[in-house]
């Protein structure tokens, strides 16, 4: 009987132990194990709280909370504090009691580090990184096509039938066939599509320029004629005149004419009439 009550208080212990852990309390031992003298020891305290004794009666009083701007990973004996993101940096995740704060960078700039605790400038296409923080143009014979990565080496060798063609900063080099690289590919009389079109802009603008210069001088000529037609028309109605005047002329004679035809007539037979009367008188 007396065995009975002297293994209660441990009963009791392990009871409260599995009501808190049950219920999830915010502060104390998440992880323990029984000892031998009526206690336990803590293995891992509950998320945010930093271990304050490893064994005790009480497993509640052997973690406790971190204070606010401090946070703590693990079983650890003091919190940290917080990380502040500044300068470059931005806050992509804020601080808890058990996580620190997740920091990134400003557009433009890159972290310098797994962690991103400084930001460095992100090196453009072509550029690659350097270990003072700054950013450097690909050397000859590398290249780099990504942005804030290293320069890579350039190809240096091709396949049979086909010739290297030099890469730069930016792009790898490249093979191709050989024929594509002769300068005699073109057939004979013809031009790279660029002359070809120099030669047919220069042969629209020359055509353009030419028509131009034909209607100016079209132009110029008719308005000379005009000229020319509205100088002589006076002179050209002089014998028009003149015509006219001659044929007012030979009517007038006409007329003349034909008014004496009657007075001839008439002059003929009076003389006529003297003379049948001279005669008349002779033979009386």
């Amino acid at each position: 009987m007396l065995a009975a009550f002297r293994g209660l208080p441990r009963i009791l212990l392990i009871f409260s132990l599995v009501l808190n852990s049950t219920l999830g309390a915010d502060t104390g031992c998440d992880d323990w194990i029984l000892n031998g003298n009526n206690g336990v020891c803590c293995k891992r305290c509950k998320s945010g709280n930093r271990l304050v004794e490893s064994c005790g009666r009480d497993p509640e009083k052997l973690c406790t909370p971190c204070e606010p701007g401090t946070y703590v990973i693990d079983l650890k004996l003091f919190c940290l504090r917080c990380t502040q993101c500044i300068g470059n940096q931005l806050t992509h995740k804020p601080c808890t009691i058990s996580s620190d704060t997740v920091c990134g960078c400003k557009e433009g700039y890159r972290c310098g580090n797994h962690k991103c605790s400084f930001c460095v400038d992100e090196c453009k296409v072509g550029e690659e990184p350097t270990e003072e923080r700054s950013c450097r143009k690909c050397p000859e014979g590398k290249f780099n096509d990504k942005t804030h990565s290293m320069c890579k080496e350039w190809r240096k060798s091709c396949p049979d039938g086909q010739t290297l063609v030099k890469g730069n900063v930016t792009s790898d080099s490249t093979c191709a066939h050989l024929e594509e690289t002769k300068p005699n590919t073109l057939p004979t009389g013809t031009k790279p599509n660029n002359e070809q079109t120099n030669k047919l802009a220069v042969f629209i603008a020359a055509g353009m320029a030419g028509l131009a210069v034909l209607f100016i001088i079209a132009t110029v000529v008719a308005y000379v004629k005009a000229q020319n037609k509205t100088e002589k028309k006076p002179k050209n109605n002089t014998p028009d005149q003149d015509h006219s005047d001659e044929s007012r002329i030979m009517v007038v004679e006409q007329e003349d004419c034909s008014f004496r035809h009657p007075e001839q007539e008439q002059g003929g037979s009076s003389e006529s009439i003297n003379t049948q009367d001279s005669e008349s008188k002779l033979i009386v």
